[in-house]
């Protein structure tokens, strides 16, 4: 959580904290036209250039150096954290691995352009090309037919600056995020990151993960607009009764080479894609 992140993301690191609401029960068009588009119904037509985030110009030839990033995501002023990922941006290549719950890893190959994801326990994986995964996002968005629920799930939401942190604001529902950013170490680092905040975030809408992507989306091309990635992300709910906060932290560093322990991760998550069965994305284990 998350995996944007952020950050909070769903099966990643990046979307961590919005894994902790499934509140999709406001948002039913959101399973109608997501289950139609898993389940093989392929007339999609790209809808809004817009969605199509600026990211999406990296190329094989022009990956960021290598970097590691580590996420930790914190219920209220807990000190213990609930999640934790290790992320390893590597060539283009994308390995996420959470450090406490370690049941699901994902690989997020920017050549291939496909995102798999494995499950531990049921040795099976899933993928879902960049491709599906911006269509079915452009689907879901024309689907919102009135100004109310373009409002509601977020797609409306600006950002603004928070009078809660030195950083930016983003609310829709009943939802708050308040970001502080860093400067990523360079322009690239700051663009691959991005996407793959962005990716966890459409991976979450088609396994119906946390509440709607599209304000999250927005937060974050405007961060890596700035050449900024996150440096702490506060998330809240609010509930009649109350409110609920979850708090994400982000440390990024750039690496020469791999550690022994960095190494051995990659290579068995290597050898998962090699022998895990193969299923389609609407059977995969959810968490």
């Amino acid at each position: 959580m998350s995996h944007d992140g952020q950050t909070f993301q769903s099966t990643a690191g990046a979307n961590l904290l919005d894994r902790k609401f499934h509140l999709f029960e406001s948002a039913y068009w959101l399973d109608l036209v997501v289950q139609r588009v898993v389940s093989g119904t392929r007339r999609l037509a790209v809808l809004g250039i817009g969605l199509v985030f600026i990211f999406c110009t990296i190329t094989a030839t022009a990956f960021a150096e290598n970097f590691r990033v580590i996420t930790k995501v914190y219920s209220g002023s807990s000190l213990d954290a609930l999640s934790e990922h290790l992320i390893l941006f590597q060539e283009g290549v994308i390995y996420d691995f959470p450090e406490i719950e370690t049941r699901f890893v994902s690989i997020f190959d920017s050549g291939k352009k496909l995102v798999t994801i494995m499950d531990r326990e049921t040795q099976v994986q899933a993928s879902v090309s960049e491709d599906d995964l911006v269509k079915i996002t452009a689907q879901a968005r024309a689907a919102a037919t009135t100004e109310e629920q373009r409002t509601q799930l977020g797609m409306n939401a600006a950002v603004e600056p928070s009078k809660r942190v030195l950083g930016y604001k983003l609310s829709f529902g009943n939802l708050e995020y308040h970001m502080t950013g860093q400067p990523a170490p360079s322009q690239e680092v700051a663009v691959e990151f991005a996407k793959f905040v962005d990716l966890a975030a459409r991976l979450n809408l088609v396994r119906r993960l946390g509440p709607p992507p599209f304000g999250r989306m927005t937060l974050n091309q405007y961060l890596a607009s700035k050449k900024e990635v996150p440096l702490e992300t506060t998330l809240i709910l609010n509930r009649e009764g109350g409110s609920q906060e979850y708090r994400s932290t982000l440390a990024l560093e750039t690496i020469e080479s791999l550690s022994s322990d960095d190494r051995k991760k990659m290579q068995e998550a290597a050898g998962m894609r090699a022998i895990y069965r193969q299923v389609d994305l609407k059977s995969f284990p959810a968490p």
